[in-house]
Order: C-alpha cells, then structure tokens, then sequence
C-alpha cells in the first residue's frame, strides 16, 4: 500500500474522493495567487535564515537559484498535485525535485505552513487594500470636482424621498464626498492592523531556532511583528474587518448609485447619464437601463455575504489554526475585495459623466413647496409667531396653496393673510418682497450660512476642507505605497546578490 505523501506518520494516502472533492478543486482555485505570495515569502525567509547562519552559504545559494527559477517558469513549471494536500506542499514538492531533499528540504527550516499562510493572507490583504484605498481616493476627488463645478445648481433635497428643502447638486455630491472620507479612514485603520507580520511564530508557539522576525518582517514591508505566535496563527480578525469596512464603503457607493437612479428616471429627469454607462432591453427598444448603478447597489450585498460568511465561519471555532477558523470561512474574502475595487472605479466613471439638468431640478424646486420651512422662519421673524404656530399656518398656506393649483413661487401675502385670519383669528401682513425672497430657491440657498448648509459661503468651507484633507490622506497613502516598494526592490536586489545573479 501506498504511503502518505507528505508524511512518515500517516501511512495511507489520501482518499480518491478526498482528493477530488476536497482539496483539489481548493488547489486548482488557490495556487494562481498562492505562488507569488509563496515566492516571495521564501525569498525572505531564505534570506534570513542564511544571515542568521542556520543555512550555509552554499544551502542558501542553491535554494536561491531554484526560487527564482520556479518563478520565472511560472505555473506551469508545476505539475499540481491534491495528493500532496495544498499549495504549498506542491510548491515545496516542485522545489525538491529541483535541488534534491537536502537542498531544498531545508527551505521550511523554522516555518509552519500555518504562519507561512497567515502571512500570506496579511500580504494579499495589504495589497488589495492599498488598490482599495486609491480606488476610494479616486472616486474622492471626482466627487470633489463634480461638487465643486455644480455648487449653484439648484435641486430638491428630500428626506422620506418627499421634497423637504433646496439644495445644490454640488452639495448633494459633497456629502458623498464626506462620507467616503470617513469609509477612507475605516480602511486605512484597517491597513494598520493588517500591516503586522506573523512569519516566524511557527504553528503555534514560535520556534527553538534563532530567526530574526523583525528581518523578514522588514524584508516584506511590514510595519512591525505579531508579539503572540498563537495569536497572529490563529486570528483573521483582519480580513473580517476589512470586509466590513469595505462593506460599509459599497454601502455608500449603493445609495449614491439609489439617489441616481431616482433622478434619472422619467418621472424625476433632474438628472442625466451619458450612453456609454447605459444598457438596453433585448425587446424593448426605447430602454435605456442605468445598469451600472444597479451594479453598485449590488457590490454591497456581495461584500455583505463575504463579511458574513467570514464571521460566521469563526464562530465557535479553537483560538488557533484550523481550516474552520483560517481558511473556509473565507472562501469568498478576495472576490469580494475585488468586487469593491471594480465598484469604485465603476463609479467613478458614473460620477465624472453624470450631468444634473438645472431648468427641470429648479422648476421642481419652485413647484414642491421645498421652501415652505423658509416661510415658516419668516413668520417667527417678523410676525413674532413662535416656530410651532408658524409650522402650523405655513401647513395651512400650502393646503390652500395646493387646492387651487399654486406653486410655492406663487404664494403671496394676500394667501398669507387670508390663512392666518382663519387659523389665528387675525390676518399677518407681510411685505411682498420678504414672502418673494422667502420662496425664492436661490435665495433661500444662500441664506443658510454657518450651519453646514448648501450656501457658497458653506460649501466654499466644505470643499476647502474636503479638499485638504484628500491631499493629505493621497500622501499618506503614496509613503506607504513607497515602503511597500522598496522593501520588494530590497528583498528582490538582496536575493538576485545571493543567487549570483544580480542585475
């Protein structure tokens, strides 16, 4: 009978079905982006344990060599095999085959694969990470521009998606700007904690031989080391949190892409997509469906499963490794990332071409009766009303308004007086010109000042602020992106010099 063939203690091999059903199709998925990590990972680990003296020289140039040369064959330089369980125990197989058992047996000396994958897992979180945080930059600054170049265009704001009062359509678009600030932050916190190397803790309580962590930590380009082997093997809590940040971030993305897809309906037509972000119907000719957006509503709920697969996978399972705890629960982790990296930049796309239509959002302004708090404020101020009695009179007015087919531009002080007679009992007579300025939408705008309204003097502070703020979280993210690189130019130069083969 055939011995395991991986290990002296287990004397089968792997079951038939084992192998199809279970590890092989995981080995077909995860080898494409499990070998990069692998070589990488091996480049440091090699590199260290020859500074530390537990590789000769001639060991650590012989791995080096084979190292690089897998990595230039590629994949196809393996032959994957789910008798041999997983990525790495192919990887290594491959490796031995190159250099012999001696040679290329050593390369694990003082690693488990359990702190080679976590590890893994932080690198491949790290990067999809910093693609997300210049995906939500981008989209930062267009949403930026867009509220910047339409600050005065006036439109409807809603609340209970009913008309409550005039905004801009900059203003609109700046309070997306404000909240992706703030699912910005969320991510790069989430960088922070993922930023932290587990290599050398070994399966769970480190190892006997004399590593240096903090040079392999450093040879990757993380910012620091995992103090507690147990804990850094066993704990993902890093990609579960990332999940949800990024969740919450396609969150906003979906209800921007919502008030979008209100607004560029028939019904609304206060604003317009270009064709190019448009699909139409197989049997409908007139169709132009606002497709993307309903792809971004989705990225949400797609994230959304990943986070919840990933904690619900964790509940209940031992504080160290196990595929229960460190694998399957994240099945989906990576499609989901890239889901939100596709999202933003889908919407980054949809918000730089979308155009608000101004003559179809003022007249709707002026028609929905949005300046009616306006009205209200003006009746506390120069008839000495309190604010409840005017909220009630001002219903009155709009009631009546209504009844005989008025817009609120057309309320005057004779309709004023006659409700207030009939409400209070005595008739309030306002100047013509105070009940023009207070339905007027424009005017109105620019009245609400210093109070984080849609006024210029607001906005001009907003989008200052908005503005500074992007510039800082740009470099921030442009010095980390910097470490990451010269840590890769270093490890690689470093490594090329061991192998002889340096460039």
């Amino acid at each position: 009978m055939m011995n395991s063939k991986v290990s002296g203690m287990l004397k089968e091999p792997l079951d038939p079905i084992i192998q199809s059903e279970m590890l092989g199709p995981n080995l077909i998925r995860d080898f494409p982006a499990a070998l990069p990590l692998i070589t990488q990972i091996n480049k440091a680990h090699v590199l260290m344990l020859r500074q530390q003296e537990i590789l000769t020289l001639e060991q650590a140039q012989q791995l080096a060599m084979a190292i690089l040369d897998l990595e230039a064959a590629g994949p196809t330089a393996f032959q994957l095999d789910p008798g041999l369980e997983d990525p790495y125990f192919n990887y290594e197989a491959t490796l031995i085959d190159r250099v012999g058992p001696d040679f290329g047996g050593r390369v694990h000396i003082a690693r488990s694969r359990n702190d080679l994958y976590a590890t893994m897992d932080r690198l491949r979180a790290r990067s999809a990470t910093i693609v997300l945080c210049k995906a939500v930059l981008d989209l930062r600054r267009s949403l930026q521009e867009q509220a910047t170049r339409h600050r005065a265009v006036i439109m409807p704001g809603y609340t209970h998606l009913q008309p409550a009062q005039p905004v801009t359509f900059g203003y609109h678009l700046a309070g997306f700007a404000h909240g992706l600030e703030r699912d910005y932050q969320r991510i790069v916190e989430c960088l922070r904690r993922t930023n932290v190397s587990p290599l050398g803790a070994g399966a769970i309580a480190g190892t006997s031989f004399n590593i240096d962590r903090h040079a392999t930590a450093r040879s990757l380009g993380f910012d620091a080391v995992s103090p507690h082997a147990q804990d850094c093997i066993a704990s993902r809590d890093h990609l579960v949190e990332l999940l949800f940040v990024v969740t919450m971030a396609a969150t906003t993305l979906s209800r921007m892409a919502q008030d979008f897809f209100v607004m560029t309906t028939y019904e609304f037509q206060t604003l317009e997509l270009p064709d190019s972000v448009a699909q139409t119907s197989s049997m409908m000719p007139q169709k132009k469906n606002m497709s993307a957006l309903e792809v971004l509503r989705a990225c949400a709920a797609q994230v959304l499963g990943a986070h919840v697969s990933a904690l619900s996978g964790l509940r209940a399972t031992h504080y160290s490794f196990g595929f229960d705890a460190c694998c399957d629960p994240f099945r989906w982790t990576w499609d989901a990332l890239d889901c939100g990296r596709r999202a933003f930049a889908v919407a980054r796309v949809v918000v730089e071409k979308c155009k608000p239509l101004p003559d179809r959002a003022i007249a709707l302004t002026r028609a929905n009766f949005s300046t009616a708090t306006d009205l209200a404020d003006l009746l506390v101020r120069e008839a000495g009303l309190s604010f409840r009695e005017a909220h009630r009179l001002v219903g009155d007015v709009v009631r009546a308004a209504t009844s005989r087919g008025l817009t609120a531009d057309q309320i005057d002080p004779e309709l004023i007086a006659e409700q207030s007679s009939v409400m209070l009992g005595e008739s309030i007579n306002l100047p013509a010109s105070l009940v023009a300025q207070a339905v007027d939408p424009s005017l109105v705008v620019q009245a609400r000042r210093n109070t984080g309204g849609p006024s210029e003097h607001d906005m001009s502070a907003m989008l200052d602020g908005l503005n500074s703020r992007l510039a800082a979280d740009c470099d921030r993210l442009d010095r980390m992106m910097s470490q990451v690189k010269e840590a890769e130019t270093v490890l690689e130069r470093t490594f090329r010099a061991l192998a002889g083969r340096a460039t």
